[in-house]
Order: structure tokens, then C-alpha cells, then sequence
């Protein structure tokens, strides 16, 4: 079952272009400066966007593979933005990687133009209906039901979908729970009987979607035998009349009057050739967005990440073998939430934790956290701190040590304050890292009570 087809009659009013297939892979890799990142575009990706991406490059190494070197910002080539930070310190790194490919994470927009797309599209609807069925006693019944009923429910439909769509990169198990929450929805609300909703839907036949349309139309109307329904309903007869009834209307419009009264003064001809303007242009005009709620996506990208560890956060695959996060994913297009790929790893100093705790006492996210922290630091608290670090050796009373530290910015009055100890957060860190894995275990099993 595809993921489209319940609203498919809607799709009807629309004529969607099919588009190419482009694929991008990323090689990145940590280097002194940042990152080394290589970019392979697919051959059929046009020269003006080629062009583009020579720009963001250090070295263009074949017609479609481009290099360099970047710090902290990623380039914008396929569009979208990532950033690659390292923290470091004595005690070791964390590196945090994030990237979004395109889409867009405006929500509150994105369904701001989702509503005025609805708008559009049932202005549309009721405009068409009313060129072939105004003259009928009872139009305004089936006006009224456009304006208020089909308008709302075409809402929840547009939310519904793009909620799918973010599902979909998820679980496809929900995905498809929200399509048939949607048919559930359109069944309810008397749009289609369970069995014509359903046969539609695992169908998607164009006929059958027909069918629905004109037995809904026929009810609103109050039509009384299927012979006035042919009759009056002829327009909806097949896919090729509805859509030629469609364009007569769209020429009628105003939009489409401009349109042509344009062209005759671009061509300074006031014989000039009538516009082609299709449905969708129309429909979507004063969107400034690409509405692809029914698109599908057209790019997909593959990235491979060299790490030094396995990391402790990722959304991607982790590869023991090549020591390398991989992604392998669709590229979210205008309207969609963006594509999204992130990991997090560090690299403990083995050799100064060694020499300074005697074993190595941070790491994974431990580390991340003390890199954070001691970021945090300003320039003076940066060298006490890392003075006494630097102090320290195994075989002495460190936990002592560690729970008699003060910064001495610390206020006299404040030292005893747990909440206004610089200092916490790195103790506690560490002194669970000295802990016996035993240790460890045993708090976990006999845990005290914190008075």
C-alpha cells in the first residue's frame, strides 16, 4: 500500500512532474584544522549546481568529486547546514557532528502554508464545481458543504499527511497506522463507505476515485437516479473530461486573464498565444513554497563518518570494521522535516588519565560531559583547574584531594554550598571513574539513602 493513495482524488487536482534521481555521497574524516570532507554528486546533476558546490571547495578532483578542509561549519552544498566541534582538554575530546539536508524545520510555517494550500485548493474546487454546476437549485448545499465541511476535514488531512511523512523516516509501523487513521477519518465523515474507501485506497484506481467524487457530489445535490447523475455529472465521467473541464475553468479565471495579459505585453503581440497554466499553478499560487506533501523524494545521500571510537550518541550505523558511522538516507525535500544526522564520540588521553589516576576514569559520555563543563570555564578557572589536575597522582589520596578543591573565585561563605561548588561536576565525574567496576555494582545493589 502506498503511503498516498486514500487522499489520491485530492491529488487529482493537481498535475505532479516526475523528477530526477540524484544521489550524493560524503566522505568526512577529523584532521588539525576540523574536518576533511569529500563529495561525489551523481553524473546528472546539471553544471549550474556543480558550479555552486566548486565555490564551498578546496580542490575539485574530478567532474562530479569535490575536496576540503572545514572548521566547525560544513558547507551548504546539497543544501541545508552541519557543524563538526571538538572540545578538547588534558583528560581527553568529544566530537559532536550534526547536519540537516534540506526541508524545512520552520514547522510553524511549513503548516501555515499547508492551511493556505487547503484554502486554495477547496477556492479551486468550489470555483470549478460552480463554472459546471452553478445553475442547479442545490448548488449552494453543496457550496456550503465545500466551504465548511471539506475545508476543515482537508486541514486535519494536511496535518495528518505531514505527520505521516516525519513518521515515515521513524517507523514505518506508525506511518501506516497514520494512513489508515486518515481513510478512518474520510470513511466517518460519509466522504466513501468503508469497502469503496479501502477498495480505493489498495487500488488507486483513478475510476473508482471518480466514482467517489461524483456519488458525493450526487448526495450533496440531492440528485434522485443514476441517470441525472450521468447526465449532470458528465464532466466527472473520466479522468480525461474531468481534467479538460479543469482547464476550461482555469481559463475563465482572473489569475488566468493576468497571466495572458502579461504575456501579450512580454511579447508585445496582442494576438499572442493563450498560456499553458495547469491546475497545480494555479492552485498554488502566492505559495511560496514547493507544496510535495505527494511528491516523491527525488535525492538521496550516503555519509561515512571516520571515527576514532564507537560513538555514544548517532542515528546512524555503526561499521566496528571500517571505524565509521554510516547513513544512507532520502533527502527530504521543501516541505518536510529536514533530514537529519548526528553522532557524538570521544577520545580519552589514555596516557595522562594513566599517569594521573592510574586507569582510565572518563570516557564515552563521562568525558563529553567534563569536555562541556570545563568549556564553560573561563580563562583563569581553565589554568587552576587544570594545574591541580595536572597535581595529582595515582597512589595518593585522590578522592581527598578531589572533595578538598575549591576554585578560589569561590566565595568564603558559599565553599560548603553543593549548589555553588564550581568544582561538583568534575569530582563527581571522575570519582565515579576511579570506582571499582565491583564498586560500582555494589551501589547499584545497596544504593544509601541521600539525607
Amino acid at each position: 500500500m502506498t503511503k498516498h493513495s486514500c487522499l489520491k482524488f485530492i491529488a487529482l487536482l493537481l498535475i505532479i512532474a516526475g523528477c530526477e534521481e540524484y544521489k550524493y555521497s560524503i566522505e568526512m574524516k577529523s584532521c588539525d584544522e576540523g574536518v576533511e570532507r569529500k563529495l561525489t554528486c551523481s553524473d546528472n546533476l546539471s553544471e549550474d549546481k556543480k558550479a555552486t558546490i566548486v565555490k564551498l571547495y578546496e580542490k575539485q578532483i574530478d567532474t562530479n568529486t569535490f575536496w576540503g578542509k572545514f572548521d566547525t561549519n560544513l558547507p551548504n552544498d546539497i543544501g541545508g547546514a552541519g557543524f563538526y566541534t571538538t572540545l578538547s582538554t588534558n583528560m581527553g575530546q568529544v566530537t559532536i557532528y550534526s547536519e540537516r539536508f534540506r526541508g524545512n524545520d520552520n514547522l510553524n510555517y511549513t503548516l501555515e502554508q499547508a492551511q493556505l494550500f487547503v484554502d486554495q485548493l477547496v477556492d479551486f474546487l468550489i470555483g470549478w464545481l460552480e463554472h459546471e454546476l452553478g445553475d442547479e437549485p442545490n448548488f449552494i448545499n453543496l457550496k456550503v458543504f465545500c466551504n465548511e465541511n471539506l475545508r476543515n476535514d482537508l486541514k486535519n488531512m494536511a496535518i495528518y499527511f505531514w505527520l505521516s511523512n516525519v513518521l515515515t523516516e521513524y517507523k514505518s509501523t506508525e506511518s501506516e497506522e497514520m494512513i489508515i487513521r486518515m481513510m478512518h477519518y474520510f470513511i466517518e465523515r460519509g466522504y466513501s463507505g468503508p469497502k469503496q474507501m479501502y477498495v480505493t485506497s489498495f487500488g488507486s484506481d483513478e475510476e473508482q476515485i471518480l466514482r467517489i467524487l461524483r456519488q458525493l457530489i450526487a448526495d450533496k445535490m440531492g440528485y434522485s437516479s443514476p441517470e441525472i447523475v450521468s447526465e449532470r455529472l458528465e464532466f466527472l465521467s473520466d479522468t480525461e473530461h474531468a481534467e479538460e473541464s479543469m482547464g476550461r475553468y482555469v481559463c475563465t479565471t482572473d489569475f488566468f486573464i493576468k497571466a495572458w495579459e502579461a504575456k501579450k505585453l512580454q511579447e508585445n503581440d496582442p494576438n499572442a498565444e493563450q498560456p499553458q497554466i495547469n491546475v497545480g499553478e494555479f492552485i498554488m499560487q502566492d505559495i511560496d513554497l514547493e507544496f510535495d506533501f505527494f511528491s516523491l523524494e527525488t535525492s538521496n545521500v550516503e555519509v561515512k563518518l571516520a571515527c576514532k571510537s564507537e560513538p555514544f550518541y548517532t542515528n546512524g550505523q555503526w561499521d566496528e570494521h571500517e571505524n565509521q558511522v554510516v547513513w544512507l538516507s532520502k533527502i527530504a525535500e521543501d516541505m518536510k522535516l529536514p533530514t537529519f544526522f548526528y553522532a557524538s564520540w570521544s577520545e580519552p588521553n589514555d596516557k595522562y588519565q594513566q599517569e594521573h589516576f592510574g586507569r582510565i576514569v572518563l570516557s564515552n559520555e563521562d568525558l563529553a560531559q567534563y569536555c562541556a563543563w570545563k568549556e564553560n570555564l573561563d580563562e583563569e578557572e581553565g589554568k587552576e583547574w587544570d594545574s591541580f589536575i595536572s597535581s595529582l597522582n595515582q597512589g595518593e589520596d585522590l578522592e581527598g584531594r578531589l572533595n578538598a578543591f575549591r576554585f578560589s573565585s569561590d566565595q568564603q561563605e558559599e565553599l560548603d554550598t553543593k549548589e555553588n561548588d564550581l568544582a561538583k561536576r568534575p569530582r563527581d565525574l571522575i570519582l565515579a571513574g576511579l570506582k571499582s567496576e565491583t564498586e560500582k555494582k555494589e551501589n547499584i545493589l545497596t544504593p544509601k539513602d541521600e539525607e
